[in-house]
């Protein structure tokens, strides 16, 4: 009696490969952040990183310069940093060298915080050269205001003005109920105030922006043939008014 052999379906050819478990999203953003942080041609064991770190500056660029000992036979290269603070994600850095065997190499590193990040000293750790150091971050204050729109029109009297107010800075802002500034004509002395009054006092927060309600108040007697500025301060931003010359049968509102 004959024998019937049973046929088997050979896999197809992508079926091992999807039969593999992709990798997880939060083990492929590790295995970046690990990658970036610092890749060395030798062990870890090979980089001695000082100890006693400060990395100072604004926010937006703190900096150290570190010494980094190359400890064993084979050449040593560092890219990349990465900075690790309680409370906070990761934050990959800059740093670059390659170190000869035994030889030691003062590497220059840098990081970016939050731009809100507070002044003062704050705690975390660096990693460069496979290794991990306490650190200091001197964070400096920075001051930056913005203000919009930046030039305004005015005529004699008082108008109504809604500015936006954003703060960049990682410091607040309080703005006074009352700012004015000289008038200037192009001549040699300097015109009367122009004023800018808010209808109450503001403090601006760092990453904040605040719209305001103000009035601009131009005195009059101004030469009505003349260009008058003024430029007012916002906190630390400006605001330029500009009173234009008028004809005769133009009045002020």
């Amino acid at each position: 009696m004959p024998t019937t052999r049973r046929k088997t379906a050979a896999p197809k050819p992508g079926a091992a490969r999807a039969a593999r478990a992709a990798p997880k999203p939060d083990a492929a953003r590790a295995a970046r952040a690990a990658r970036a942080a610092t890749t060395a041609t030798a062990a870890t064991a090979a980089a001695t990183v000082e100890d006693g770190i400060v990395l100072t500056g604004p926010p937006g660029q703190l900096r150290a310069t570190v010494s980094v000992e190359n400890a064993v036979d084979q050449r040593l290269a560092i890219r990349g940093l990465a900075l690790h603070r309680e409370g906070h994600e990761p934050v990959v850095g800059s740093a670059a060298a390659v170190i000869a065997p035994g030889a030691t190499a003062e590497v220059p590193l840098s990081v970016r915080l939050d731009p809100g990040t507070p002044p003062g000293d704050h705690r975390a750790e660096v990693e460069v050269g496979g290794l991990r150091r306490q650190v200091v971050l001197r964070v400096e204050p920075t001051v930056a205001l913005r203000v919009s729109p930046r030039r305004v029109l005015a005529t004699e009297g008082t108008q109504e003005l809604t500015l936006t107010v954003g703060n960049d800075g990682n410091v607040e802002v309080p703005l006074a109920a009352l700012q004015r500034a000289r008038t200037d004509d192009g001549g040699p002395d300097p015109g009367p105030d122009i004023d800018l009054a808010l209808l109450e006092p503001v403090v601006v927060q760092p990453g904040t922006t605040v719209r305001v309600a103000a009035h601009v108040i131009v005195p009059k007697g101004l030469d009505p043939t003349r260009r008058h500025t003024a430029r007012v301060p916002v906190g630390t931003a400006d605001l330029d008014v500009v009173v234009l010359p008028r004809t005769a049968s133009e009045r002020p509102s």
